[in-house]
């Protein structure tokens, strides 16, 4: 799994739901639920116990915790497209390549991961590839 040359990903353990379109194989439409983990401003990788096919757009809520303690998480609504998933410790792990944000998200996101990954401490740490 692979993500931009030039975009860094942070380790994440960020709730996300997403709907999953399984009518090509006789299965209803669900809302589903895993984590979000080594994102960055244009990918993440989803932690969940459900298949997304490969190819598929995929609207996705991110829940992503407050900077400061006592404030509201903040709600990131985006669709993605499902580059690659794999089995992962008895879960499946997708690779999601953002495709649109729903009002400002982006600007949001990219926020987040500035202020929340910006500091000294994440500078040092090896970037994940």
């Amino acid at each position: 799994m692979k993500d931009h040359p030039s975009a860094h990903r942070y380790p994440a353990n960020w709730p996300v739901r997403f709907l999953c379109d399984c009518k090509k194989q006789g299965k209803p439409i669900t809302i589903r639920e895993g984590f979000a983990h080594d994102i960055s401003a244009n990918t993440m990788r989803i932690r969940s116990d459900h298949h997304i096919c490969t190819g598929k757009e995929v609207a996705v809520m991110l829940k992503i915790p407050p900077l400061e303690q006592g404030s509201d998480h903040a709600l990131v609504k985006l669709v993605g497209r499902s580059l690659m998933t794999v089995v992962h410790e008895g879960d499946f792990l997708t690779e999601i390549e953002f495709s649109r944000f729903e009002a400002d998200g982006h600007e949001r996101l990219k926020h987040h991961l500035n202020n929340r990954f910006g500091s000294p401490f994440f500078a040092t740490l090896p970037r994940m590839a």
